[in-house]
């Protein structure tokens, strides 16, 4: 378990304070390049050389006019503030009553140089400490400099993250055993610092309340989409109706809401929305029977369920089959669609889903909804086919790029099988934006244009139940002893998987017999 973060240690260069490029007409650019790369220039940096005694080194060694060494000097001490509104940010770091990040100063600088900038870092009045080379008598990226500061602020490694604007002492910083940013640009700096200090599941979820009723979906061609699948999938992951829209319907449901966009002006109710909607509102029960003995009807000719309640329209997807399968297993019914659950299990055997489905970009997308389905499922006979099967497919996607969506997705699929994903974890938690929300990674498709839909509401509501279910199991690890000596196994998380993965042995054990070697 990593520490709470305490401390920042911001490097003020081209961050807050900025130095003009030194130019010469009698000095070449290659000599000062080089000059400031000297042993003599650090010296000076480290408090170990007055103005004269360098200008007087430099001169010897480069074969350089003195008086043309004390120009350059004197431009590198004209020092500039950047973007003041920063200042603001870092304000808000420390809390109003500033008892909130221990917030530090360190920069590289001579002497002379510190005493023209240290008037305006006690103005800005933000920093607890300060630490300069020519005070320590040590600079960055000696490993010197920061095991001192390190020391001086009385603090674990794992608890101070510093801030960093040259790249070459990012590895130096990071190999003390502290937490690394590179600066970059300023939004990038704050939202890493706010991933970094702040609590993720609650950002998340204040950003869920703060935008609830206004969980837009929205096309990567930038169209704004009302729709009900997404808002029921945010309900489900919520468990909190203030925080959506729906339009209701008595008994099929329909994609959209109000009328359809980039598509056929008279669009069908769809098998998906319905499933979705009929699964998580969980109506009487005699409107669920009726809508399942309509959908027995609803097959193609290799009789898997299709799409759409519109027989002119054969369309056949993997994802939609598991959404309607999980219905059905949910009331009980599930053998009545054994073609379509047979094809499931060879669409996941094959990993034919690995370019996303008709409808579903991504193989998570598949991954994710099926572990849903066997959540829901109390029966021995779908576990057997399925889980372990699916173990395998999710575990090969672990650590592969995706988006936000994506990742929450293979996270939580991870966890209900029981296989660790930290790594995607974490870069999961980095990419939280500085509203608390997440980008809306991609979650549906138009069949015949591959225009897609994306929903913050849905990725953030994602990324929140993946980070909270693994904030449960660290807790539980936590909480269990240690006993030396005793080797360590690594079984399902939770107590229902592991059940299910001692099902799936059972359930196979009968076939490994048949086909044994041994007589």
């Amino acid at each position: 378990m990593d520490p709470p973060l305490k401390v920042v240690v911001l490097d003020l260069w081209d961050i807050l304070l900025s130095q003009p490029v030194p130019v010469s007409t009698n000095i070449s650019r290659h000599v000062l390049k080089d000059i400031f790369s000297t042993d003599i220039w650090h010296s000076y940096e480290c408090g170990q050389l007055s103005d004269d005694g360098i200008c007087q080194e430099i001169a010897v060694r480069y074969s350089l006019n003195v008086a043309d060494v004390v120009v350059i000097l004197e431009q590198t001490q004209k020092i500039d503030t950047q973007d003041e509104s920063l200042i603001q940010s870092l304000q808000a770091l420390k809390g109003k009553d500033g008892n909130g990040v221990f917030l530090c100063a360190m920069l590289n600088v001579s002497t002379a140089g510190y005493a023209t900038i240290r008037h305006r870092i006690a103005e800005w009045a933000i920093f607890d400490r300060v630490f300069t080379s020519s005070q320590t008598g040590m600079r960055k990226p000696d490993l010197g400099f920061y095991r001192h500061v390190l020391s001086e602020i009385r603090q674990s490694p794992g608890e101070v993250i510093f801030v960093e604007s040259n790249p070459e002492h990012v590895l130096p910083a990071r190999s003390v055993g502290s937490r690394v940013i590179l600066h970059t640009d300023k939004s990038s700096l704050f939202q890493s610092l706010q991933n970094l200090l702040g609590n993720p599941i609650e950002r998340g979820k204040e950003f869920l309340r703060a935008n609830a009723q206004h969980l837009d979906s929205v096309t990567n061609t930038g169209v704004t989409i009302r729709d009900n699948f997404t808002q029921l999938l945010v309900l489900e992951a919520t468990n909190n109706r203030d925080l959506i829209y729906l339009e209701e319907h008595s008994r099929t449901w329909n994609f959209f809401i109000g009328k359809s966009l980039l598509t056929s002006t008279k669009y069908p109710d769809d098998f998906d929305t319905t499933c979705t909607a009929l699964t998580v509102l969980d109506p009487d029960t005699k409107i669920v029977s009726s809508v399942l003995d309509e959908l027995v009807g609803y097959v193609s000719n290799d009789g898997i369920v299709l799409t759409y309640f519109d027989r002119s329209r054969p369309r056949v997807d993997p994802v939609v089959c598991v959404n309607v399968l999980r219905l059905f297993y949910k009331h009980g019914r599930g053998q009545e669609l054994q073609k379509t659950l047979h094809w499931v299990r060879d669409v996941l055997k094959s990993r034919a889903y690995i370019e996303g489905t008709r409808y579903y970009p991504t193989p998570e997308a598949f991954l994710y909804f099926l572990s849903r389905l066997l959540e829901s499922a109390n029966d021995i006979y779908i576990h057997g086919e399925l889980f372990q099967i699916l173990r395998e497919r999710v575990k090969e996607r672990v650590g592969l790029p995706g988006d936000a969506l994506c990742l929450a997705m293979r996270v939580l699929t991870c966890q209900y099988v029981g296989i660790p994903d930290d790594a995607d974890l974490a870069k999961l938690r980095l990419m939280q934006r500085a509203d608390g929300g997440w980008e809306p990674g991609w979650v549906y498709r138009y069949g015949k244009t591959d225009v897609r839909i994306g929903n913050r509401g849905l990725a953030t509501a994602l990324a929140v139940n993946a980070l909270s279910q693994a904030e449960v199991e660290r807790t539980s690890r936590d909480a269990r002893p240690n006993h030396e000596g005793v080797v360590s196994t690594s079984i399902p998380t939770g107590f229902k998987t592991f059940y299910w993965t001692v099902v799936n042995w059972i359930y196979s054990y009968p076939q490994s017999v048949k086909t044994s070697s041994y007589k």
